[in-house]
């Protein structure tokens, strides 16, 4: 497998492959990190398309890339590869490619679950993801205020599952108004949402981080999940993917 070595902080291609570990780089170029060596097989593996480049140290063996043999291979030198390697993994890498999100248009909803993704943590964003690729959500609403599902952290927690799932570019939370679906929201004040049967078409809209969901949401039917006495409230992205499970439990059942 021929390689190109890159051994200098002011090389071109080195410098873009810095940026991709910021969301302002990532969105600029279209490409992403993927690190850790699960992460990277599985990728391989299941979206062979999706990958643009091959990136290890100096000190590292050459990945095996008989998959996707048409991909470029860069050998960083160490100092170099550890500024990408930002979970020092100490394994190769992978820069795979995707389109930009399209924009959320109004008209029909597909059936089933839209879910809206407002959370600014991107492995909450990363980990909600794989929750609706495993749980079956017709696509994904990144909002304006979520981080970007392809950040190396949400990349992380969702693993190959950022491609399994389509993904539309929404408004911010407040200004998010879908028209001819129901919008069921997670709220401590909520339905139990065990007692609750989900619309055959539907908008799931979890809040933010702490501030929750804004006052233009509070006449959408809200659901809840209980909780023994003393613990408030659940982290944002475990909290969806329960709803998740159990209204895919209740297309079951």
């Amino acid at each position: 497998m021929k390689s190109i070595d890159i051994v200098s902080p002011n090389s071109r291609t080195f410098k873009t492959l810095l940026r991709l570990t910021k969301a302002r780089g990532i969105k600029k170029y279209g490409m992403a990190i993927v690190s850790g060596p699960r992460q990277t097989y599985e990728v391989v593996r299941d979206f062979p398309d999706r990958c643009q480049a091959l990136i290890y140290s100096e000190d590292q063996n050459p990945p095996s890339v008989a998959a996707i043999d048409h991909i470029l291979s860069y050998r960083l030198a160490r100092e170099l590869f550890r500024q990408i390697d930002l979970f020092a993994t100490g394994q190769p890498l992978l820069i795979v490619r995707f389109p930009p999100f399209p924009r959320l248009a109004e008209g029909a909803w597909p059936p089933g679950c839209t879910l809206c993704i407002p959370f600014q943590d991107p492995a909450n964003v990363g980990s909600v993801i794989r929750a609706a690729a495993a749980f079956g959500v017709s696509r994904a609403v990144i909002l304006k205020e979520a981080a970007h599902p392809f950040h190396p952290k949400a990349i992380r927690a969702a693993g190959g599952n950022i491609f399994r799932v389509p993904m539309v570019e929404g408004p911010r939370l407040s200004e998010l108004d879908p028209v001819g679906v129901p919008i069921v929201t997670l709220s401590p004040k909520g339905e139990d949402v065990s007692q609750y049967r989900f619309p055959s078409s539907f908008c799931l809209v979890p809040g933010l981080e702490g501030p929750g969901i804004p006052d233009g949401f509070r006449s959408a039917r809200a659901v809840a999940i209980p909780m023994k006495n003393g613990v408030e409230s659940l982290n944002a992205s475990m909290a969806t993917g329960i709803v998740l499970y159990l209204w895919n439990k209740g297309l079951k059942n």
